[in-house]
């Protein structure tokens, strides 16, 4: 039972391995999955509202470990000044949202939520990205060393401030990491590449989860033995995702994107109003 009361051993059977699927494909993406975590808890658990977010902060936590390991050491992908940079910025903001959300309704969270990745999933359609240009203020040059090559290009670096932090307060309030909309706002108004923009997501995704998952942790009660259980599924979907990163076309990752972004907005919409 695992300290919940009502829960099944199937039933936990079918969470942990529908999450450790759901970490292998969107670790593929340098995302969490928190979109889908939290419907599937609410789905299983008849536990309040805060306290499933926290549990699923925590397994975005611990598959985010597990993805930052192989995209950084492995497959060198992070961009790490523009990583250790945003994830600051995720951090302060992600734990607010996470403190605040105590008192805001969560259907109005789930909702804002919910339409924000339909505007990602429209950025990433449209493709259009925003030049940085040599020199300017708030432009970097960047030039990374991957084992498949070289990558330089010139980061707006000033353009993602505000997007993220506005990102990361409502995703840790919702309790998911929100980095994936992250990655458009990177690609598009950053004009990072696309597998620069994973990879380093995969440090503010640990950030935004972790600071989240501490902010709701201080102001409620948190189910360590479930919380514990299904994080070991998602570590390893992380891994193993991340993992095969490298192996698949870009065009493919940008358009199963797109896809997951859909299909996630309306899944959160459905289960704010099928409740």
């Amino acid at each position: 039972m695992l300290g919940i009361e009502g829960l099944s051993t199937t039933n936990l059977v079918i969470m942990l391995i529908t999450m450790f699927i759901i970490a292998g494909i969107f670790s593929i993406l340098g995302r969490g999955g928190g979109e889908f975590y939290v419907p599937i808890l609410i789905s299983f658990l008849a536990i309040p509202y805060f306290d499933i977010a926290t549990i699923s902060l925590f397994a975005l936590f611990c598959q985010a470990a597990g993805m930052l390991l192989i995209y950084g050491s492995k497959h060198k992908l992070v961009d790490w000044p523009l990583a250790i940079s945003l994830a600051v910025i995720v951090g302060v903001f992600a734990f607010t949202g996470g403190y605040l959300s105590f008192g805001i309704k969560a259907s109005y969270l789930k909702g804002t939520f919910a339409v924000l990745l339909l505007i990602s999933a429209y950025l990433m359609y449209k493709g259009k990205k925003v030049q940085g240009k040599p020199g300017s203020f708030g432009v970097w040059h960047r030039t990374m060393t991957t084992p498949e090559g070289e990558i330089e290009y010139e980061m707006n670096f000033l353009l993602i401030i505000v997007p993220t932090a506005i990102i990361a307060f409502i995703a840790g309030a919702v309790g998911i990491s929100g980095c994936g909309m992250i990655i458009p706002v990177c690609i598009i108004l950053g004009a990072v590449p696309i597998r620069i923009a994973i990879g380093s997501n995969s440090l503010l995704l640990l950030t935004s989860v972790g600071t989240g998952f501490l902010g709701h942790a201080i102001r409620g009660q948190t189910p360590w033995a479930l919380a514990f259980v299904l994080a070991g599924a998602t570590l390893c979907g992380g891994l193993i995702g991340s993992r095969m990163h490298v192996q698949i076309n870009e065009k493919a990752i940008k358009y199963a994107f797109i896809t997951i972004l859909i299909v996630a907005s309306f899944w959160m919409l459905y289960k704010i109003y099928a409740h």
